[in-house]
């Protein structure tokens, strides 16, 4: 007898596990959701960012990398000036997305490129970019996070975690490689990374509503 309820036992556990295997193997992709926040004396604001995007840049890419489409949701708030918000559309191409970029500026780097000054600050920096296209503007936005020296261990993956203060500067008028524009804006902010949840790709709607 006791044969006989062990094996129905091991027969009933035996079909709970494939078939929660098959769940899993059938559930859609998921991405990690990140959301960085700022808060400063004139600013506020966060942007939500896809940490499955995969990164990329023409030049140096252990220096530079570029993460389009990884912005899932944004909003800047800079005193009377600027005040901005997007999400994603599906009616728009990933290189018109915002997009996150993190930069180690070091010597090598700025030597590399003429567009850049050749008195950039060596530190790290973790940069909201949103497009032309996204804006609807002639200029790109470009709110840029600069933290010191080996502040993302000399790693150009996508943060998930970030010193409680940085140097923020705004440019709103960004025409690179023409000119980076004037910055609006620079002053020391609070900022932080809080993980969101996972969602399936494509159903990000209302991430950030509440905010």
């Amino acid at each position: 007898m006791n044969f006989w309820k062990k094996l129905i036992i091991t027969s009933i556990l035996t079909f709970a596990v494939f078939f929660t295997q098959g769940i899993i193997d059938h559930l859609p992709a998921h991405a990690a959701l990140h959301k960085f926040s700022f808060n400063g004396e004139q600013a506020n604001g966060y942007f939500i960012f896809d940490d499955s995007i995969r990164g990329g840049a023409p030049i140096r890419p252990d220096m530079l990398s570029e993460y389009d489409g990884s912005v899932v949701e944004y909003a800047v708030n800079i005193g009377d000036e600027i005040s901005e918000q997007g999400s994603q559309s599906p009616q728009r191409a990933t290189h018109d997305e915002a997009r996150t970029i993190v930069t180690l500026l070091r010597p090598e780097l700025v030597k590399a490129s003429p567009n850049l000054p050749k008195d950039s600050p060596q530190d790290d920096e973790f940069i909201l970019f949103v497009p032309k296209v996204a804006r609807q503007s002639k200029y790109a936005l470009s709110v840029r996070f600069r933290y010191p020296e080996n502040t993302f261990q000399n790693s150009v993956a996508q943060p998930k975690n970030v010193p409680n203060q940085a140097l923020m500067s705004v440019h709103p008028y960004w025409n690179f490689p023409i000119t980076m524009g004037k910055v609006k804006f620079e002053q020391p902010v609070k900022t932080s990374i809080e993980d969101i949840f996972s969602l399936p790709k494509n159903q990000y709607d209302g991430v950030g509503a509440s905010n």
